[in-house]
């Protein structure tokens, strides 16, 4: 384990369905506190690898370990991977009282109704699942995860289906439940969600997982400079020190070789004055582009 002690800890996992390996020796930890996020292309071995860290399959090698001193089978681990597997005969307020009666032996019903208030499905309590729609199927099988209290929350595209009120409830239930000392597993295909809510991202790609660097003085690539006087000398100081420049139509200045600071001091000594000052962050889409083609 590292200094910052793991939840869970996937160490050399792999995975094969006949003579395809999907998996081919994935190391992962999910940490108290945070919120991990996993990318990957259709087909990568995303949903394979979330069951997996749920216990739901065994994988072919590799070990899944917990916090010392803690069993696998005590960690609480809920899981939202796909709501197609409710049963569209039963109601919400159905599902949900067997999930407690299966957790705790018994279903009160003014627990039931507090789960699914929590959820924003209270008016739907009695309504069959064959008439929810899919956002509405996403909050129960979210209440459906939560029952026993988790650990840790594994979701896979859990803003499937979600409105923008859904999405902002579904970010702000993510970031309660890990400052409460949770830990959340996300997979989605929803680049700018990602960046917003994950603590780390992974992707998955070719059967292993690589870590995309989130450091923000690491992901600043160019300084976009613009001034209403000594533009001209700026140029040349910048060249002297052998950075990058290149001017657009408007006459707006991108430097490579140097960050904002730098830049800045070089105008002050040529006594440019400058009307803007920018520094451009690589996204996270820009990363998982290049960190995709890196391993093709």
């Amino acid at each position: 384990m590292t200094a910052m002690t793991a939840m869970i800890e996937l160490i050399g996992i792999r995975q094969r369905f006949g003579s395809r390996d999907v998996l081919t020796g994935v190391d992962l930890e999910l940490r108290r506190g945070e919120v991990l996020g996993l990318l990957g292309a259709n087909g990568s071995g995303k949903s394979t690898l979330l069951r997996i860290v749920t216990g739901i399959d065994a994988p072919a090698a590799g070990q899944v370990s917990t916090e010392p001193g803690q069993r696998r089978s005590d960690l609480r681990v809920g899981a939202l991977l796909d709501p197609g597997w409710l049963d569209v005969r039963l109601t919400c307020q159905q599902h949900l009282a067997i999930a407690l009666i299966n957790a705790n032996g018994r279903a009160v019903r003014s627990d039931v109704r507090t789960r699914l208030v929590e959820v924003g499905l209270g008016d739907a309590a009695r309504r069959r699942v064959k008439h929810l729609s899919l956002g509405m199927r996403q909050r129960l099988a979210l209440a459906l995860a939560l029952v026993e209290s988790p650990d840790a929350l594994i979701l896979d595209e859990p803003l499937n289906g979600l409105d923008p009120d859904g999405v902002l409830w579904m970010r702000n239930l993510i970031r309660e439940f890990t400052s409460n000392g949770g830990a959340v597993l996300l997979s989605s295909h929803l680049m700018a969600e990602m960046e917003r809510i994950a603590t780390r991202v992974l992707l998955l790609a070719e059967g292993s997982v690589s870590e995309l660097e989130r450091d923000r003085t690491v992901l600043e690539r160019t300084v976009r400079v613009h001034a209403v006087a000594g533009q001209r000398e700026l140029c040349a100081a910048l060249e002297e020190v052998s950075a990058t420049v290149r001017e657009d139509d408007g006459g707006m200045l991108t430097v490579d070789g140097l960050d904002a600071a730098q830049v800045f001091c070089l105008a002050r000594d040529v006594g440019a004055v400058l009307t803007h000052l920018a520094v451009d962050v690589q996204s996270l889409e820009e990363q998982y582009r290049d960190a995709v083609t890196a391993v093709r």
